[in-house]
């Protein structure tokens, strides 16, 4: 089930971050997001192979429920609900990778300790990948704040807002979103 829910969670945050190229602020965001999303296919690519490798039909079965699966799907949602999340915009996915992909590598540390070494040595590379992961969270959130803090500050009524920022509400709504799906 650990391997399941593993596998589960990186075609989904692929799934939900397809269109953010369209609108990268950066090409360096454009960078991030598409390392990332490859870093996720690869890692998906590693629990699927485990599946096969060691757990006979019923783990080729379970990798065929992989692909059945969809991020948001009503009917065939992805295991854990942070994952069937909408991210349509970069400030929900600079807070996904901060807390989601926390978490993850929480996840990713416990299953790197496993006793079922093909598993604990499949997790170790992921772990480095991760920690990329979360610095692109922490630094475009780090930008986001900076930004509004400086916007704020420009306009008379300290409104980001009418000069195309981010106000510091909104930004508390999304880091509470994020932080509360990620828990």
């Amino acid at each position: 089930r650990l391997i399941v829910t593993q596998g589960d969670t990186e075609p989904a945050s692929v799934e939900q971050q397809r269109l953010l190229g369209k609108t990268a602020p950066s090409l360096y965001d454009l960078r991030n997001v598409f390392q990332i999303n490859c870093e996720e296919g690869r890692h998906l690519w590693a629990m699927v192979y485990l599946l096969h490798a060691y757990f006979g039909r019923d783990g080729r079965e379970e990798a065929e429920m992989l692909l059945e699966r969809h991020s948001g799907d009503p009917d065939k949602p992805r295991i854990l609900g942070a994952f069937n999340e909408k991210t349509p915009d970069w400030l929900s996915f600079f807070m996904f990778t901060y807390f989601t992909d926390r978490d993850g590598k929480y996840q990713l540390a416990s299953l790197a300790e496993s006793g079922f070494d093909p598993l604990a040595r499949s997790t170790r590379f992921m772990l480095t990948e991760e920690a990329h992961h979360m610095f692109a969270g922490e630094t475009g959130v780090g930008r986001v704040v900076q930004r509004s803090a400086e916007l704020t500050k420009q306009d008379p009524n300290g409104d980001p807002r009418k000069l195309g920022g981010v106000d510091l509400p909104t930004i508390q709504k999304y880091l509470n979103l994020w932080y509360s799906l990620s828990l």
